[in-house]
């Protein structure tokens, strides 16, 4: 287990959700900010809470541009593992495309994972709620995307959002698991939207 946690924030995906972590963070641990002109504002309650941890990170102003950030953090993590292969590298990102990294990375034997939003603001979550939940979601979903591996990246999915943000949900479906799957899914799990996010821990 690493001694150290490394924090990578793509403010442009999570907006300030990364505050979180402040008050785990430990002296050893590092928190950098990746941003650009279209991260996101910081709310005056956001900023009253940073202001309780000085100098408890870093910030790096990253080129605009398709996917811009995403490949100059990439390219930043890659630098600080051949400077210090032995930390623990947490990608703080909803976007599951960092996945790639994560798997290519952890098969090399460094300690690399990624946290979504709502892993990090959520509460833990009980155990009999989570399963109530994938309980809903094998009921509502064709065998098919029944599989523990669908299952897990709908819940997060259903996290990321809210009741209030359907159309982005079907949208996210849509990129994360093509057109056509992303389409079916939503069609079958709509019916039932409405209980299932009663379900899912705030």
């Amino acid at each position: 287990m690493a001694s150290r946690k490394v924090y990578l924030v793509d403010t442009e995906n999570v907006g300030t959700a990364w505050k979180e972590i402040l008050p785990q963070k430990s002296s050893k641990d590092v928190i950098i900010l990746f941003y650009t002109e279209h991260s996101p504002g910081i709310s005056y309650t956001d900023l009253n809470v940073i202001r309780e941890y000085p100098l408890s990170f870093d910030m790096i102003l990253c080129y605009p541009g398709k996917n811009g950030l995403d490949f100059q953090m990439v390219s930043y993590l890659g630098y600080l593992i051949k400077t210090a292969p032995r930390s623990e590298y947490i990608i703080v990102s909803n976007d599951t495309g960092f996945d790639a990294v994560v798997k290519f990375w952890s098969g090399r034997e460094i300690e690399v994972c990624r946290k979504s939003k709502s892993e990090l603001t959520a509460p833990q979550k009980r155990e009999t709620e989570d399963e109530d939940v994938r309980d809903m979601l094998k009921q509502a979903l064709p065998e098919t995307y029944r599989t523990e591996e669908y299952l897990e990246k709908i819940y997060v999915m259903l996290c990321n959002y809210d009741v209030k943000q359907l159309q982005k949900l079907y949208f996210a479906l849509q990129k994360e698991m093509g057109a056509e799957a992303g389409m079916e899914i939503y069609r079958c799990l709509k019916p039932q939207i409405k209980n299932i996010y009663k379900k899912i821990p705030k």
